[in-house]
């Protein structure tokens, strides 16, 4: 796993969203007193593609493990983001003597029911299939410009992790996390938030405006708010 380190002292382990890297982070982790890890997941950045039949966010969070333990990483603060918050999520749950809390911004992995969303699945899946038998010339567009945009290395591993719901992961969270969501993103709606901090006590949940990099805007504040987690108590 490519990682990049700076500074030094209290350990800040920054996890990124899918489709970007640890870079994403640089403008605000050159701005935190602290040890700040940030690893680019595989498939990202320069780290090389998982196993073509895909990974489960399961496999991320073992693969996180394997990291923390090489660099012998211990009573850390998680950043994370949106996909990274599914890692984190698993990773907090498998070892939680790890890690001492988490701040979330857009966290995905909540899933609820949606006759809606169950339709659009199968007419997709249906689809292929007669792509697959020669019945159907033209293949199905996905509606995910996630999906659309992997490469076919990842394509699987994004199946396998947006199919996934970590409803059962959260609630067994010992750490505070403190989540962030902007009341206008559409990538991970509101709702999901809420539901994640209903989920556990532990939960904190703060509102701010904007859109799904919204936290972002202000590296500062993000530096300030990081910082203030990491801080030993």
């Amino acid at each position: 796993m490519y990682f990049q380190k700076l500074g030094s002292g209290n350990t800040v382990l920054f996890l990124h969203g899918w489709g970007c890297d640890g870079s994403v982070f640089l403008h605000v982790a050159r701005q935190v007193s602290c040890a700040c890890y940030l690893v680019d997941f595989a498939g990202f950045g320069n780290s090389p593609c998982p196993p073509v039949e895909g990974w489960t966010v399961g496999d991320y969070a073992t693969d996180l493990w394997h990291f923390v333990q090489e660099q012998n990483l211990q009573n850390v603060t998680i950043v994370a983001h949106s996909f990274g918050c599914r890692v984190a999520t698993v990773f907090a749950k498998r070892h939680p003597r790890v890690v001492k809390n988490m701040l979330f911004v857009a966290p995905a992995g909540i899933r609820r029911l949606s006759l809606k969303r169950s339709c659009s699945v199968a007419k997709f899946k249906f689809q292929k299939l007669l792509h697959r038998l020669k019945i159907a010339k033209v293949p199905p567009k996905s509606k995910s410009t996630d999906y659309a945009n992997c490469p076919n290395c990842l394509k699987n591993t994004f199946v396998k992790v947006v199919n996934q719901d970590l409803s059962h992961y959260v609630k067994l969270l010992q750490c505070p996390v403190v989540v962030v969501a902007s009341k206008s993103d559409e990538q991970v709606p509101l709702w999901q938030a809420k539901n994640f901090c209903a989920l556990n006590k532990r939960c904190q949940l703060v509102q701010i405006d904007g859109d799904h990099f919204a936290y972002f805007a202000n590296p500062r504040a993000f530096a300030l708010a990081v910082e203030t987690l990491a801080r030993d108590v």
